[in-house]
């Protein structure tokens, strides 16, 4: 004698059919939390290849004319000189308008530089940014004496005290670098 409803068979096909569904959903809310997949900081720590970018860089910004009135009445322009990076893997320092920059770089896994930095305006009526958004370009350096090439941006921002009477200063540029 069958003593199932027609009901209840469409309750255990649909649990059937959902059950896949319940599944994927229960594995995205655990991924990260140990659970499973390590989620969202499973990337490298450390640099491990195409490392070597420690050194001196010659610099050349795409457009080099002077940045404008408001930045020179403050002696704020482009660098010049090269672009010098030290590399403590996995930090990234170097000094540009009197800024010291500090990033991280973690090489073949992801050639990008980010570098930041801050400095007080004179008397304290403010500060200015520096900031360089860059990419290391393939193939990554894996000695110092192979050739690197950097391509980016480089920033400059000035974000006085409120009514300091401070000229206001931007400048971005795009660069190359190479060694």
């Amino acid at each position: 004698m069958h003593t199932e409803s027609p009901r209840s068979a469409r309750s255990s096909k649909a649990m059937t059919f959902l059950r896949v569904p319940v599944l994927l959903a229960v594995g995205m809310m655990t991924m990260g939390s140990g659970l499973g997949n390590p989620g969202c900081n499973s990337g490298p720590s450390e640099c491990e290849d195409g490392c070597a970018i420690a050194g001196s860089y010659h610099l050349q910004f795409t457009d080099s004319s002077p940045p404008g009135a408001d930045c020179e009445a403050l002696g704020l322009g482009l660098p010049t000189g090269p672009l010098v990076l030290a590399f403590d893997n996995p930090t990234v320092t170097t000094t540009l308008n009197d800024v010291e920059l500090t990033g991280l770089y973690f090489g073949e896994y992801r050639l990008d530089l980010s570098l930041y930095g801050n400095q007080p305006l004179p008397d304290d009526k403010g500060y200015y940014s520096v900031q360089l958004e860059a990419r290391m370009l393939a193939p990554a350096p894996d000695k110092a004496s192979a050739p690197a090439s950097i391509e980016g941006e480089y920033a400059l921002t000035v974000y006085p005290d409120s009514d300091a009477g401070i000229p206001k200063c931007s400048i971005k540029r795009n660069f190359t670098a190479t060694r």
